[in-house]
């Protein structure tokens, strides 16, 4: 219900021409006028926002954005400050603007390749948008079934377990350094235990608390 709200807001944004395409991102031919200004529009409120939750700077440098209609591609796919979205998935949900945000947490991320876990990355991306961004009081999968090296809401979950155990809730201040550490090129699961000890332990600890219900 939440992104359907706010996919609503967007859309009147873009219908009040208070988004104009070309502000922050850079559109490939074929993304039609209207989808662009909802893109727009959801760069233009939360690209600031995912950069201050993530400690950096808000970069105004434009975002390159494609379409692919390949019925395999998965929803999103974001390499550098280029980002290319499935067509056919966003016709199937075009009420999801959290998928969008999760790919433009990526771009706002730029950790190198190669360094960084993708369960790691995936899942500070998904945290942004899950427990900044989109925020929802049954976010959380059972505990009991969450496995973080499965990356997304399991890794989140894993984080959200950390900063309410050692930062009573402040997500900044495991956010910023741990993003900082993966910018600087360094590993943000050994930067983990380094500061909060094994990840089988902190997974296990994860796994004793309350199950809560995550809805879709």
């Amino acid at each position: 219900m939440k992104r359907l709200i706010i996919a609503g807001a967007i859309c009147t944004l873009a219908v009040l021409g208070l988004a104009q395409p070309g502000e922050r991102l850079r559109f490939a031919p074929g993304i039609s006028v209207g989808r662009q200004a909802i893109l727009e529009g959801l760069a233009t409120l939360y690209l600031p926002r995912i950069a201050e939750a993530l400690g950096v700077a808000d970069d105004p440098a434009p975002i390159e954005v494609s379409l692919t209609e390949a019925p395999s591609a998965p929803p999103g796919v974001t390499l550098g400050r280029a980002v290319s979205l499935s067509a056919p998935y966003m016709q199937r949900k075009p009420e999801d603007a959290g998928m969008v945000l999760h790919e433009f947490t990526h771009v706002v991320q730029g950790y190198p390749g190669g360094t960084t876990p993708s369960w790691l990355v995936e899942g500070i991306a998904d945290y942004v948008r899950d427990y900044v961004i989109l925020p929802e009081p049954t976010r959380w999968v059972d505990p009991a079934q969450a496995d973080y090296r499965k990356g997304y809401t399991h890794a989140a979950t894993l984080l959200q377990t950390l900063i309410m155990h050692h930062h009573a809730g402040d997500y900044r201040a495991l956010l910023v350094p741990l993003n900082a550490a993966c910018r600087r090129g360094e590993d943000g699961a050994a930067w983990l235990e380094a500061h909060y000890g094994p990840l089988a332990q902190l997974e296990a600890a994860m796994r004793q608390k309350e199950p809560t219900i995550k809805q879709e």
